[in-house]
């Protein structure tokens, strides 16, 4: 749930302003405005929620962290509304008397609650997992290949800054994450969280990946096609020479065993596949014997 995004506000906005915002689409959807009116009700309960985060400079902070997704998955019910003086804002608003626990419980059910409290990190004074950070890092092609080392430094929203240096794995996948113990954020008993990071690799202007093989585009002259010979390839580990068959094809993929990614700490890779494509000069100068030997082919189909 994009709390900012529900009550119209940005991350810079101040409390004041929050409140503002709040009390503002309260006014519109609030239940005694909306009887029966169910989507109002489910309005009111969004921007309800949004609000008792926002306005509260822990939680704020705790959301500002973790976003949507994080801060979901560790608060609980009671987390969320603890500490928010609802009844004081719907009377000063004008509204009567309003059973806010009860008309919010009822989404809930008893277990869902219980549940929500059973994972709740306030009910033990606070959960350790608030304070794991998840950040996504792009990484270049070659540097998944080979394996690489990068420094990394991100600020966090509550100020404090992260410094860390990474080993990548050759061969990682795209989307893994991987773990560095506490490196996270600082938690309130000394220690620190964990720092998750999520490997986006990204794309190569010759080579793709495909599991632990790799694909790239050759052209070869027409006459290596047609007489066969060595063709020089491009490969994640320079220029490799490799010969081809006669007769070869428009499109077919030539084999270069060992030249993919690393399948495991034995150093085993995978293989890199050449797909053929016609070398067609961009200025072609045609001299009297060359044409004849074209215009020859040409009658033959070719």
């Amino acid at each position: 749930m994009k709390y900012y995004d529900i009550l119209g506000v940005t991350k810079s906005s101040s409390t004041d302003e929050i409140k503002k915002a709040y009390r503002k689409l309260a006014m519109q959807y609030h239940p005694d405005r909306n009887p029966g009116n169910k989507p109002a009700e489910e309005k009111f309960k969004e921007i309800s929620e949004a609000y008792a985060v926002l306005s509260d400079d822990t939680k704020r902070k705790q959301y500002d962290m973790h976003g949507d997704a994080g801060f979901g998955r560790q608060a609980g019910y009671e987390d969320i509304y603890r500490n928010v003086d609802f009844g004081s804002i719907f009377k000063d608003m004008g509204f009567g008397g309003f059973d806010f626990e009860s008309y919010f419980g009822a989404e809930q059910g008893g277990a869902g609650r219980r549940g929500a409290q059973r994972r709740s990190g306030y009910q033990q004074g606070f959960d350790p997992t608030y304070y794991d950070i998840e950040h996504e890092l792009d990484v270049g092609f070659m540097d998944v290949y080979n394996g690489a080392e990068r420094q990394l430094n991100l600020s966090l929203s509550t100020g404090e800054k992260i410094s860390a240096r990474i080993k990548i794995p050759g061969s990682i996948e795209d989307g893994r994450k991987l773990r560095l113990k506490e490196q996270g954020a600082s938690r309130p008993d000394g220690k620190r969280g964990d720092l998750y990071l999520k490997i986006r690799m990204m794309p190569h202007p010759e080579f793709t990946r495909k599991e632990f093989d790799v694909e790239v585009d050759a052209e070869v002259p027409f006459t290596a096609l047609c007489l066969g010979g060595s063709i020089d390839v491009p490969t994640p580990q320079g220029i490799k020479r490799t010969k081809i068959k006669p007769g070869m094809r428009n499109g077919v993929k030539v084999r270069l065993k060992g030249l993919g990614f690393l399948k495991g700490p034995a150093g085993e890779r995978g293989d890199l596949y050449a797909k053929l494509s016609v070398k067609v000069p961009e200025e072609l100068h045609l001299t009297p014997d060359v044409r004849e030997v074209l215009e020859k082919l040409a009658v033959l189909g070719y």
